[in-house]
């Protein structure tokens, strides 16, 4: 048990899991209902059921900044695209960034950014469940 939860300083409700899986990213138009943006590389790690921490090297994507272009109400959330926990394909899952911060040191990824999990479908929360579920048993 860390420190921050044994003093009752940990103010969150869900479990995080320590995995590391590689997804690709982009900003969506929620409006248009289309890609703003090309894909890019990321890792989420501390994953939850409502949120994740994604490490990228891409704040800014052909001119979206992740943080400062990210519209509260929905409009411009990011979709990651992670991969099936059987194997078979790819599912995404919208995400709207909370915050982010710049690792000091060497990393493959330079930024780490917190995100919650946006209109998850009972589908998407299944896949996210098994993705959890292989990767603690691993």
């Amino acid at each position: 048990m860390g420190l921050r939860k044994y003093l009752g300083l940990d103010r969150r409700s869900h479990s995080r899991y320590q995995v590391a899986v590689e997804v690709e990213l982009q900003i969506w138009d929620g409006v248009e209902q289309k890609p703003r943006t090309k894909k890019v590389r990321g890792r989420l790690t501390d994953i939850s059921p409502i949120g994740a921490c994604l490490q990228t090297n891409h704040m800014l994507i052909e001119g979206y900044h992740l943080l400062l272009d990210n519209d509260p109400s929905g409009q411009t959330p990011l979709v990651l695209t992670l991969p099936s926990s059987t194997s078979e394909g790819q599912w995404d899952i919208k995400a709207q960034v909370l915050w982010y911060n710049k690792v000091e040191g060497e990393r493959k990824y330079q930024f780490d950014v917190g995100l919650s999990f946006v209109d998850v479908s009972p589908s998407e929360r299944e896949n996210l469940h098994a993705l959890l579920k292989s990767h603690s048993s691993s």
